[in-house]
């Protein structure tokens, strides 16, 4: 592999978080300037993960993880490049640029002379043999027993122990040893062996180190194929396959994120007949290869489960060392929950009690009329749908506004608008509700009219909600697949569940089949709409889609027939809530003729305030029918919730409108 693409996917798989501490308020202190580590604890230093970049608004150093590298261990560039490269388990071709010195400063063991293990690239056997007899080395014994792994498991996957073990310089070449330490050998295949240090103040960089000239192969790999085997856990590192082992479970290992095209490769060519299960490690760059992989088996039409096996920790290792037990419980009753998949004894034990627990953390709305029809929102996919210009987008973000402001977090994925239009809106909003008379539109503060009271504004929008949202600018291009990821980085990193708002249905785009198919518009919203619901049921997250209606049915009132598309909404949506305008439902209109209808409904979105109201078409969670009423300032984007209007009672002669 090149350089460029060497530091790119270093930049990819290595978190900066390794090389960064946090101060006491959870922001990050600058390596640099130490900006953090003051007496009010507020780092000025920010990671940018999209871009894999830091900047520090103190100093303005901007770098990569790299430059953390670098800095922290006080090397130069070269040998940061290759200590990562070893790291993330690629080799560099480099054109003649020799490797990087030894890092004296990095805490290396003295160097000292070995011999190559081998001089045969192609077969290790031999050495891998000969390194198992030294399992009863104290030091070696003292080290696996640190990790939670016996030596009886070590000795049947093919550990071993290298006291001078050099990895970065095997095989052949001049002897001349660069990283010399006593190794746990851990065999990958025949050609290649990952040299984990046992000494735990060695630098980061060089405690687990592949041998050079080859690439780390699948741990246990030939489980794949053992057709007496129908379940496997997949995880990221050897020890956490050797974790899942030894809680009775079978497991490979990929050793490196970087080496999931490299299992797909040997799926595709000799499939396995064993059910997966995805336990890569706890963090972004585990999450990502997850999703890499899921999509992969997809097409490959491998059965796999993403299941969560570390818990609060790291990855499956630590969660062996600190909750033994409680990881042995785990893999016991997921192999049980896909033998048997419903089985009810499991459901009650181990299931019901968190379910009521989430199903209980209601979240309030913020439209008083429409809580108390509702005692407030589920967990579950809501669908909200209505014509243009009848405010839909209006109504869900003053409710996710609401929501944000009693201090629950929400994710607000914004496909058509940006984030200034959202802001500003709500800023514009907030006008509004201390006075109709002097708000201050949206458009005015986009063009920069910010008088005191668009100021003050501001300030209550701050300190209110702002830092209770996110908002996510999509495009026409964004997909299912970056609002689940999103979601699931969001929860992994913040440990909070959002609501989640999606502005709209019908710009988010399917996943495609397993051929590749471009699907119909329909069996676009339908595979939408089940990827949202699995994504709610999976995190336990209420979602809020926006939807728009059919033109035919903008004269008559909101229905199931309304919904563009509406194929699954209707079977697939917990909830599904319709804005129309309150006309719609007068006697009067129903006798107009389409000219008419037409005529009232302008006049009827001309009013300031329009009169509307929200239909329930559907509630799995209470009342299945009923009505909100609202008078909707568009110019202030404000709705305002109302009593039920008076019906008016005809004269003689007069015209209903």
């Amino acid at each position: 592999m090149n350089r460029e693409n060497a530091k790119q996917m270093i930049r990819e798989h290595v978190s900066m978080d390794d090389y960064l501490v946090k101060s006491k308020s959870g922001l990050y202190q600058c390596p640099f300037c130490n900006s953090g580590t003051g007496v009010h604890k507020t780092g000025a230093f920010k990671l940018y993960p999209a871009a894999h970049t830091f900047y520090c608004f103190a100093c303005q150093k901007r770098g990569d993880v790299m430059d953390l590298f670098m800095e922290k261990y006080n090397v130069d560039f070269n040998t940061a490049l290759y200590s990562l490269a070893q790291e993330v388990g690629i080799t560099i071709d480099d054109g003649g640029i020799p490797n990087p010195p030894a890092a004296t400063s990095m805490n290396n063991p003295k160097a000292v002379a070995k011999t190559a293990p081998a001089s045969d690239i192609s077969d290790y056997t031999d050495y891998f043999m000969k390194c198992t007899e030294n399992l009863d080395n104290p030091a070696a014994s003292s080290y696996l027993s640190s990790r939670g792994i016996s030596k009886e498991t070590a000795i049947k996957y093919g550990l071993g122990f290298d006291e001078f073990s050099d990895p970065a310089s095997a095989p052949g070449g001049n002897g001349q040893a660069k990283y010399p330490a006593p190794r746990i050998i851990i065999p990958t295949s025949r050609d290649h062996y990952i040299g984990r240090a046992i000494n735990p103040d060695m630098a980061p960089a060089y405690q687990k180190m592949n041998v050079k000239g080859s690439t780390p192969g699948i741990f246990n790999e030939n489980v794949l194929y053992d057709p007496a085997i129908k379940e496997i856990f997949v995880t990221e590192g050897a020890f956490d396959a050797l974790s899942l082992i030894e809680a009775r479970g079978t497991a490979v290992a990929i050793n490196s994120t970087s080496n999931v095209p490299k299992l797909l490769k040997k799926l595709k060519s000799h499939p396995t007949a064993a059910h997966l299960f995805l336990c890569l490690d706890n963090d972004a760059a585990g999450n990502k290869a997850t999703n890499e992989l899921a999509a992969g088996l997809q097409q490959l039409n491998i059965g796999y489960d993403i299941v969560s096996m570390s818990g609060t920790y790291k990855d499956p290792n630590e969660r062996l060392l600190n909750e033994r037990m409680g990881l042995e419980a785990d893999v016991f009753h997921t192999l049980k929950a896909f033998r048997k998949p419903d089985n009810v004894f499991d459901y009650i034990n181990f299931k019901m009690v968190e379910d009521i627990k989430a199903f209980k953390d209601v979240v309030w709305s913020g439209y008083k009329n429409l809580d108390d029809k509702t005692n407030g929102l589920y967990s579950g996919l809501y669908v909200l749908a209505a014509i243009s210009s009848l405010g839909k987008t209006t109504y869900a973000a003053q409710m996710a506004d609401q929501i944000a402001a009693k201090g629950k977090d929400v994710l607000y994925f914004s496909l058509e608008q940006s984030k200034l239009e959202v802001v500003s809106k709500s800023i514009a909003r907030i006008t509004a509700q201390h006075d109709l008379k002097t708000a201050v539109s949206s458009l005015s503060i986009r063009r920069g009219y910010l008088p005191d009271r668009v100021l003050a504004a501001s300030d209550e929008y701050m300190d209110m909600v702002s830092d209770h949202i996110s908002i996510i600018e999509g495009n026409f291009s964004c997909d299912v697949s970056y609002v689940r990821n999103y979601i699931q980085t969001y929860i992994y990193r913040t440990g909070e569940k959002p609501v989640v708002f999606i502005d709209y249905l019908q710009i988010l785009q399917p996943m495609t089949d397993n051929k590749g198919k471009q699907p119909t518009a329909k069996e676009a919203m339908d595979m939408v709409v089940t990827e949202l619901k699995k994504v709610s049921r999976e995190f336990g997250l209420t979602i809020f889609a926006i939807s728009s209606v059919n033109r035919a049915n903008y004269l008559y009132p909101i229905s199931f027939e309304s919904l563009k598309e509406s194929g699954l909404i209707e079977y697939s949506a917990d909830v599904v809530y319709g804005l129309q305008l309150q006309c719609l439902k007068d006697p009067a209109f129903t006798k107009l003729d389409i000219t008419e209808k037409r005529e009232r409904i302008e006049q009827e979105k001309a009013a300031i305030p329009r009169k509307v109201e929200l239909v329930c078409l559907k509630n799995r969670y209470g009342i299945s029918s009923f009505n909100c009423y609202y008078d909707f300032y568009p110019d202030k984007d404000l709705f305002v919730p109302t009593e039920e209007p008076t019906p008016r009672i005809q004269k003689s002669g007069e015209k209903m409108w």
